[in-house]
């Protein structure tokens, strides 16, 4: 387990809204943005983060540091410790689960996207996506240069 720095977390996490508790989804604490409809145009979703890292990730992060602090509370009795810290654990595992299912299908849906709106194969979309460095808007902005010049080629 990698914990990214507070600061970077919280970060990542402010821009969400807090939720009440819920005994069906007690592990998660924020409200993640909806994404706009399949039909609005890609460039529109990837500015309403539908493509970014899922926040479930940065949500299981936050589960860790509220582990490590409780870890750290001397207060608590050891057997309210551990139980705490179980409990936190197990938060952690959900999120990363919940993380793991919302980013899969977030970049299948951004391969797709990319494949319609500039007439490629999705293999070859992923496996460029895969090594590429930059980000989401980064590499769609790429993508669509190089669409254009293409079609000015076809065109003259």
């Amino acid at each position: 387990m990698v914990m990214h720095d507070r600061k970077v977390v919280e970060k990542n996490l402010s821009h969400l809204r807090k939720l009440n508790y819920n005994q069906f989804r007690w592990w998660r604490n924020y409200q993640i943005t909806k994404p706009l409809h399949k039909l609005t145009p890609t460039m529109d979703r990837i500015k309403n983060g539908d493509f970014e890292t899922s926040p479930y990730f940065w949500m299981a992060q936050m589960a860790l540091w509220e582990k490590h602090d409780n870890d750290q509370n001397d207060s608590l009795e050891p057997y309210y410790q551990r139980k705490q810290g179980s409990m936190l654990l197990t938060k952690y595992e959900r999120l990363m689960d919940d993380f793991e299912a919302d980013e899969e299908l977030r970049i299948e849906t951004f391969i797709k996207e990319c494949s319609l709106d500039f007439r490629i194969k999705k293999d070859e979309i992923k496996k460029e996506f895969e090594s590429f460095l930059g980000t989401v808007e980064e590499f769609y902005n790429k993508k669509r240069q190089e669409w254009r010049k293409k079609q000015e080629i076809q065109g003259n």
